[in-house]
């Protein structure tokens, strides 16, 4: 036992330290032996808060977002994830900021407590549904896609669901799964009839950056395009693979995230191997995530379709 900490206590801590120092008066009262008083005694004086109805902050660890994520699922009860826009930010969907209300989703007919938070209900939800991220039980991306289908638009599921795919290239065949196991999901039509218009080639994008700008020149109307072209020598030696070429107008759209092509060593080598496709008679194009809004790259897909 800790000095000067009484058992009670460093019962209730050995549960909190697996909880990001959170737990349940339930959690208190049959896995810790804690009575009823002791608890209402223990907030009154305020060494425990109650952050949310029946869900206890012992004040062990830090008041981080995940760890009010933890709170909200431990309100919601058991059977109980994170879900849409919280579990899209908790698994770094590209571009999902963290949202303000925490998403949760529970069986439905529960009546769970969890403050301003956002809740969610469902019938189902398969084992195959849910996964853990960060310690936290939380929905898969296929079924998280599946939920956010509903209330973002058709660009902004294509956008996720590419960058996804860098990752899982079975996403596809699990979503598919899922609009056949949900056929009244909210947001099933509109997740079909983005998967029937991804790119081919979607899987082998390189970066998020890619997939950016892929569906930039889509919206702009580019001319077909071949995504992860392989340019070689008039030997038939490989050169590069490329971002994105139109190998019969010899031009080629390479994509420079700050990361990994802002390396001195990176940057020299970019430099070599560009300067062997030009003189190849290559047209390159090099650009960065705020370049794909400007009116240089529009008017650069214009004078391709004029081409």
């Amino acid at each position: 036992m800790l000095l000067g900490m009484s058992t009670v206590d460093q019962r209730a801590i050995e549960i909190g330290r697996r909880q990001r120092g959170r737990v349940t008066r339930r959690q208190l009262r049959e896995d810790a032996g804690v009575s009823p008083w002791t608890i209402t005694q223990r907030l009154r004086v305020g060494v425990w808060t109650e952050v949310l109805p029946n869900v206890i902050d012992l004040g062990t660890h830090s008041r981080t977002w995940r760890a009010q994520v933890l709170e909200v699922l431990l309100a919601a009860g058991p059977d109980a994830w994170v879900s849409h826009t919280t579990a899209a930010h908790l698994q770094a969907f590209l571009d999902v900021k963290r949202p303000s209300a925490i998403d949760v989703v529970v069986p439905r007919g529960r009546n769970a407590r969890v403050g301003a938070q956002r809740l969610h209900t469902t019938t189902a939800l398969g084992e195959d549904e849910v996964t853990e991220r960060h310690g936290l039980a939380c929905t898969t991306p296929a079924r998280t896609l599946l939920d956010l289908a509903a209330s973002v638009s058709a660009e902004v599921l294509e956008r996720l669901i590419a960058d996804q795919l860098r990752h899982d290239r079975s996403l596809v065949a699990r979503l598919v799964e899922l609009c056949d196991r949900h056929r009244r999901a909210p947001g099933r039509r509109r997740l079909l009839a983005v998967l029937d218009r991804l790119p081919e080639g979607a899987a082998e994008l390189g970066s998020a950056l890619e997939v950016v700008g892929v569906q930039r020149l889509r919206q702009l109307g580019a001319p077909p395009f071949e995504l992860q072209y392989v340019v070689r020598d008039a030997d038939g030696a490989r050169i590069k693979r490329v971002d994105v070429a139109w190998p019969e107008l010899r031009t080629i759209l390479e994509s420079d995230g700050a990361v990994y092509h802002d390396r001195l060593a990176q940057r020299r080598e970019d430099e070599r191997v560009r300067t062997r496709l030009r003189a190849l008679g290559w047209h390159i194009v090099v650009v960065r995530r705020a370049d794909l809004d400007s009116p240089e790259f529009a008017s650069f897909v214009r004078g391709l379709a004029a081409a």
